[in-house]
């Protein structure tokens, strides 16, 4: 009983423990997968602010070119200078086509009209295009990559002079924006071009209404790229005279979104936007072995775009590996000492309670808790029978043979009834030569099987041969208390002296 009841208390406590520890470590891990969620937030937003950013800069620029297109020119460049360095190559007329022949201009202007006295009024407003982008995105940086420019290609397309202005030489002999170049009626056709970079029509009225969009994903005819457009409108006297067109490349954008801080991270990321009317995904990073997003998180770009970030689970195992393993070092640490701990207390119990010459139970094995067991079962109608044993003629022993020898003939029986019963049972010392047995669950026919099995263990031990007991068994009835059945089975074990002393004095 006293063993089932350890192996309980261990049980418990590994139960406490475990639940413990468990709750500790989902805390840890909860709070680590917080962090990662908010991290995966802060990669999208700092993917989104360098977008908005250069969304920012062809702000600026426009605001710079409406005012001035619709100011004074005070610029020393005069239409007649700007027109003598004009080039031709076929139907297409400008500035810079191939080289950077116009230095005052620092990028190329194209037209597919001759007449140069049309545009090269504009001209001396665009050389603070570069200048205007150049003061702005000096100020920017993301991903820790402080300075860091995006490598895309800005341009003015004039709906009115019908010009492009590119931020860059461009060779003709490589690209010409042909796609821009449609004339109808003289005119540059917006609304057939802006189908080349995949926008639809009503961002194109947004456009016209003067709002900034941005196209859907498409190649670019330059890079041969994926590139994203974004289109600003200038306005010059109320009415809208250009579009500033910037292109970035996915590859920008990939950068946009790379987390710095975290290198490690970035192989374990599932990064692509999502197009929303197309249905189109677009990737700009895949994990090369995936199992499932432990945090994902999405969010809107523009009303053309939604932005998809998950970390995949192997990730955050393992950067939380240790963590899992302090959780099963301190669960099974802590275990291992409370199971030391209950075996030492069990042992300073079991000694309190247990007779050193025997082995079997003392007096102290009594308590409230065993009665109320006794009592629970019997009121169950489970059978508990008690043994009361006392040795014969041991004053006899002591007086010719030795106190020695009645210490034997006490240590003899005790051990004989120690081996002999079941570890649920109990065996009582209950002082000198007096003996009790407690026998959980068995009746009186199993209560004879332990009185045969005690004179077969003395028969095999007792070399002497000097070993003497008499009996009293007592069944307990539902409502008997423990001292009323010990009270009982006294009566019997007397009893039976009695008789025995009668047939030998007979």
């Amino acid at each position: 009983m006293q063993t089932v009841l350890r192996r309980t208390s261990h049980t418990k406590a590994t139960v406490i423990i475990t639940a413990l520890t468990t709750l500790v470590f989902s805390i840890f891990i909860y709070h680590e997968l917080d962090n990662l969620n908010k991290y995966t937030r802060y990669i999208a937003e700092n993917g989104k602010s360098a977008l908005f950013h250069e969304e920012y800069i062809n702000q600026k620029i426009s605001l710079h070119l409406s005012h001035s297109f619709s100011g004074k020119d005070t610029s020393t460049l005069t239409p007649a200078r700007i027109c003598q360095k004009q080039e031709r190559n076929g139907d297409i007329y400008g500035l810079n086509l191939n080289d950077h022949a116009f230095q005052p201009l620092p990028g190329t202007l194209q037209t597919k009209n001759p007449n140069c006295n049309d545009w090269a009024g504009d001209v001396p407003d665009l050389l603070f295009f570069n200048k205007k982008i150049g003061s702005i995105s000096s100020k920017y940086s993301f991903s820790n990559y402080t300075g860091y420019l995006f490598n895309n290609t800005r341009y003015y397309i004039d709906l009115k002079k019908n010009y492009i202005y590119i931020n860059k030489i461009f060779d003709y002999r490589k690209y010409i924006f042909s796609n821009w170049l449609i004339k109808k009626r003289n005119n540059i056709d917006i609304r057939t071009s802006v189908h080349t970079i995949d926008i639809d029509e009503n961002a194109l009225d947004d456009l016209e209404n003067g709002e900034s969009i941005v196209s859907h994903i498409y190649n670019d005819g330059d890079t041969q790229g994926n590139i994203i457009s974004l289109l600003m409108p200038v306005f010059s006297s109320g009415d809208i005279k250009g579009i500033i067109i910037t292109d970035i490349n996915i590859s920008d954008l990939t950068t946009a979104f790379y987390t710095h801080d975290r290198p490690f991270l970035w192989k374990f990321i599932t990064l692509y936007v999502k197009d929303n009317h197309a249905g189109k995904i677009i990737d700009f990073h895949q994990p090369s072995l995936k199992i499932f997003d432990v945090s994902h998180y999405q969010t809107s770009i523009t009303k053309y775009y939604t932005l998809h970030i998950g970390i995949d689970m192997q990730y955050f195992i393992i950067n939380n590996i240790w963590i899992f393993i302090l959780y099963i070092l301190a669960t099974c640490l802590l275990c291992a000492y409370t199971k030391n701990h209950l075996i030492r207390q069990h042992l300073l119990a079991r000694e309190s309670i247990t007779d050193a010459m025997t082995g079997l139970y003392n007096r102290r094995i009594f308590s409230s808790a065993l009665e109320k067991t006794i009592a629970s079962l019997t009121g169950k109608n489970i059978p508990i029978t008690t043994i009361a044993i006392d040795s014969d003629g041991l004053k006899k022993i002591n007086d010719t043979l030795g106190h020695h020898m009645g210490d034997y003939a006490i240590e003899i029986l005790g051990q004989a009834i120690l081996h002999s019963i079941r570890k649920a049972d109990y065996g009582v010392r209950l002082g000198g030569d007096e003996f009790l047995i407690i026998l959980m669950g068995n009746s009186l026919p199993e209560a004879d099987a332990v009185i045969r099995r005690i004179i077969q263990r003395l028969c095999e031990t007792d070399s002497h041969n000097i070993v003497k007991f008499s009996y009293g068994c007592y069944q307990l009835a539902p409502g008997d208390t423990l001292e009323h059945a010990l009270r009982k089975a006294d009566e019997l074990l007397y009893q039976n002296k009695r008789r025995k002393n009668a047939q030998r004095n007979g």
